[in-house]
């Protein structure tokens, strides 16, 4: 990647101390919370929206990933307050596979092993969610996405080794992760649509309880 299509950072810092002996082997993740998109729907930045548990979406999602990952980020210019570092995509509104490939980029300078994407906008992912599919990717070591209607490519686990392949897709025509996933291996875990449910329009609000 050339200097100047280089993603920018910034925010707070990861940690890169030492690993322990007892951390010697263990995969690092990277909790990446996409907030790319235009939130046009919507009509106001959907990461500032008010979660049940009295948070913002953002916050709610930063803190959702961190009881499963070592380190969290934002990918995205998100106009809501956070204290994690912010991956801006080099080029903006340019589709999710844009923020994941830039995530990917910055996990392998950090030492992490693979980056665990959601969305900002699916406020109704749990923990136990976020868990099953960290299980099942230690297990095969693999990407691993979620279903639940049909595919659902930005909850997912997605090793650094993909990072060439999905640069290559963030700057083709179509960009589509869909696509992508259809010529190559990866593993689905099942969660439920009220689980994997967006919100996108202010009537959608209505279901978040």
């Amino acid at each position: 990647m050339s200097s100047k299509n280089k993603p920018s950072e910034r925010g707070a810092t990861v940690n890169l101390s030492a690993t322990s002996l007892d951390d010697a082997g263990k995969q690092r993740l990277l909790g990446v919370v996409l907030c790319g998109g235009k939130s046009s729907r919507m009509g106001r930045d959907k990461a500032a929206l008010a979660h049940p548990s009295g948070q913002t979406f953002l916050s709610h999602a930063i803190k959702r990933l961190a009881n499963v990952c070592d380190a969290v980020v934002v990918s995205g210019d998100s106009t809501v307050a956070h204290a994690v570092p912010t991956i801006v995509d080099p080029v903006a509104h340019r589709g999710p596979a844009t923020g994941i490939a830039a995530a990917l980029d910055y996990a392998i300078r950090h030492g992490f092993d693979a980056c665990f994407v959601t969305p900002v906008d699916m406020p109704m992912l749990s923990g136990k969610d976020l868990e099953s599919l960290k299980e099942d990717w230690h297990a095969r070591d693999q990407i691993t996405v979620a279903e639940s209607d049909g595919l659902e490519p930005l909850v997912g686990i997605y090793p650094i080794r993909f990072a060439g392949p999905l640069r290559q897709l963030a700057e083709s025509e179509s960009r589509s992760l869909f696509r992508w996933l259809g010529s190559h291996d990866h593993h689905r875990v099942t969660l439920s649509a009220a689980c994997c449910h967006n919100i996108n329009t202010p009537e959608d609000l209505t279901d978040v309880s």
